[in-house]
Parts: structure tokens; sequence; C-alpha cells
């Protein structure tokens, strides 16, 4: 096998042209010198080489030999990891028994048993260093939890924040200078929307876009997801998908959506699992300050990102794609519904402090806007609420004895 096609870097002076850095580089390159192995999953397309070759140029950068930094795709081939260390080692006469190697797998998940080949090198070669990625993070963890435990560290890399999208777009000044391009921000957040992956960012043909977001969602419907996991009818997944890019944040009715699709609760139970799992949707449950009673009680589903909605479907509902857009970069795991129907869109915890966040993506912010977070606020004693909107400056209200945050949409 001849691994230099892999490796373009091993040529001296050669640098891989990626000069935009997505937010996530930097968190990976404190994780260098660290011995644990470092996991990156995420949806297809959002640029997870990308980022391996990014550090690829910041080991070069620091001076580590180029032949001491080796990347492998088995996206491309399939070879155990016995052959390939020996292929690396014969090829760029490196000693894995002693150098210092920087190791780059991509598409892991790929790898027949690979939990178990690395632990075996990961444990017998501390100077070997690995980084590993795939498409369909839940099915790498299923089999990396055990063998892997205490071993690695887990970074997601989800889609375009706005932010990045300005800098992809070379218009990073948008947001330097907000009241003087505020409506630039607002046709450009607009854009965003159905362009939260790298390689469509510039591409000003709606049409294709839709074809390239749709075949990222075909491809893992019908060759990731068959890999992994045992589905009769990927059809059923896609029709599936395309029902909740009609509506994101659908009420799951278990037993109404399975008749629609003609198939028993179960194994739509089942399906919207692997979906979940495949990175392809998202389950939100309905907030309780026990947590045993949400994962029981009902639940919303949306895309992973809102540029699977506008590829599916025509669509108009500006505010529902910015609740999609929003929540495919935060991590919420909440959501409110009372059973008078008052609703809250979000519930944030972190570091045990709970707050409940509306989208409200319009002009005017009025008093009927704060009503269902001061009702939320007020059930579970809470003192703030965040609403996101979007203004172009940050400030916060007083209403009814409760902090309100106005926030903007453009800085997430």
């Amino acid at each position: 096998m001849n691994l230099l096609k892999f490796n373009q870097h091993w040529s001296n002076h050669f640098r891989y042209d990626f000069p935009n850095k997505r937010k996530l580089l930097k968190v990976l390159e404190e994780q260098i010198d660290n011995r644990q192995i470092v996991e990156l999953t995420g949806l297809r397309r959002l640029g997870k080489t990308t980022l391996f070759f990014q550090l690829i140029n910041t080991l070069i950068e620091r001076e580590v030999s180029r032949y001491s930094i080796w990347y492998f795709s088995f996206d491309e081939q399939r070879y155990d990891l016995d052959e390939l260390l020996t292929a690396f080692g014969t090829q760029t006469k490196r000693d894995i028994r002693k150098d210092k190697i920087y190791i780059f797998f991509d598409e892991i998940q790929k790898l027949h048993d690979f939990q178990s080949q690395i632990k075996i090198y990961y444990d017998l070669y501390p100077n070997l260093k690995f980084f590993i990625s795939g498409s369909t993070s839940l099915f790498i963890k299923k089999q990396t939890q055990e063998s892997l435990a205490g071993r690695m560290s887990s970074f997601m890399l989800k889609p375009l924040d706005f932010e990045e999208y300005l800098l992809f777009r070379d218009s990073s000044k948008y947001l330097e200078m907000p009241e003087m391009y505020e409506t630039e921000l607002n046709v450009e957040y607009q854009n965003y929307l159905s362009r939260q992956f790298v390689e469509t960012v510039n591409i000003s043909d709606d049409f294709f876009v839709k074809e390239y977001v749709t075949g990222i969602i075909k491809k893992i419907i019908y060759e990731d997801i068959p890999t992994s996991f045992s589905v009769d009818n990927p059809e059923i997944l896609f029709a599936i998908v395309r029902i909740i890019a009609e509506r994101p944040g659908l009420y799951l009715h278990f037993e109404n959506l399975a008749n629609d699709l003609k198939i028993s609760a179960k194994t739509l139970s089942k399906y919207l699992s692997i979906l979940e799992q495949a990175f392809l949707i998202i389950v939100l449950y309905n907030y309780s300050s026990n947590q045993l009673t949400s994962e029981k009680k009902m639940k919303r589903t949306y895309l992973a990102s809102s540029s699977f909605c506008t590829a599916l479907h025509d669509f108009n509902q500006v505010g529902l794609l910015v609740e999609n857009a929003i929540l495919s970069l935060k991590p919420f795991k909440f959501f409110w519904r009372d059973s008078y129907k008052h609703e809250v869109d979000f519930i944030e915890i972190e570091r045990k402090q709970v707050t409940p966040v509306e989208i409200k993506y319009k002009d005017k912010i009025g008093k009927q806007d704060y009503n269902n977070l001061y009702l939320f606020a007020k059930k579970f004693k809470l003192k703030k609420a965040v609403i996101l909107t979007n203004t172009v400056t940050n400030y916060s209200i007083d209403y009814k004895d409760i902090e309100i945050e106005v926030a903007s949409v453009y800085y997430l």
C-alpha cells in the first residue's frame, strides 16, 4: 500500500491550504500534548478532515518531523491496524516502539473492531498520539465506552455558526460593526439558515445548495446507517426526516405518526433512535425538575441542521428555521409545555443553573413575548430568562421581578 497519497505533508515545504479556521481547531490544538486519544465526531461534510489537516499544519509549525505525522482514511481503503502500522514503519523508517508519532485516522468506524485494535497500541506505546474521527458518533461511543473508557477525549464538530459563516464569506466586518451593517446582517443570517455546511456558503444557486444538502442526507440514510444498524426499509427513515423538515419542533405522537408511515410504534421508536444516533435528528424532552419524569413525557424533534429543512422543504416560516439553527449549535436537551399549552422553546441547564430560552426572530419584542418565560420562571422559582432575537445590541429588562436578557442570535 502507498501511504504517500494520504500524506502530502511528507513533501518538504508542503502545507494544507485551509486558511479559514473553525472555532473547534483551537480546542483541538490544546489536546496535542495530552496523552488521551482525541475523538472528533459530527455530520458528514462539516469539515472534520479539514480540521485534521489544519492540526497537521500546526504540528509542522511546531517543528514536528513531517514523517512523524500520519494521516489515513478508512473511507478510501480497509486494512487492519497491524498492516497499516507495519507499512507506515517501512515507508517512513519510524519506530512505533520509541518514536513520538501523531496518527490521524478518518472514518474510524469503518475499521473492523477498531476500539480493540487501538486500545492495544494505546496501552503498549505511550509515544503514539491518536486522533480519530467518525460520522456516526453514538455508534462509535457504544463501542468505545467499554474498550476505550478513560483513554479518550471526545469532541463534536457542529454545523457552522453565524460568525464562522461570515468568516467563510469574507464578511466578518458585519459583526465587528453591527450597527453599521444591521441590514446586511439580517440578509446574511437568512441566507445562513440554508447554508450551515462549509461548501455551500459561497454558492448562490439555491437549487444546487438543496441538491448538495439532500445528497448528504441520502448518503447517511442509504449508505452509512445500513453499515452500522439493522434497517429493513431506509425509505422510512427518509420519510421521517422529510416529515420533520416540514415542521421543525414536531411533537412526537407515536401512534399517529406510525399509522401515517404504516409501521408499528415500536419500529418508529427504533428508527427515530437510529436517526438520532446518526446525527440526523435531535430529540428534546419536556422539562421537569425530575429528569426521569421528563424522559417519559412529551417529546419534540428537530433536524440536526436548519439546512436540512430548507433542502427538503420550501420554507417560509423563518422563526422555525432559526429555532432549528440555534438548536444545531447549542446543547439544549429540553423544552417546556404545560397542560394549558404554555410553551418555552428551550431550557438551558448549565452547571445546574436552569434558564428558559425563547426564540423571537422579529423586529419588536412585546410584553406578550415575556409571558411564557415568566410562567416558567415562576413555576420553577427562577430569576432569569433569555430571549434570542435579531437585535444587534443586547439588553436586559425587568418583568414582574424576572430579569429577561434580550440577546442577539448573531453571536451564538
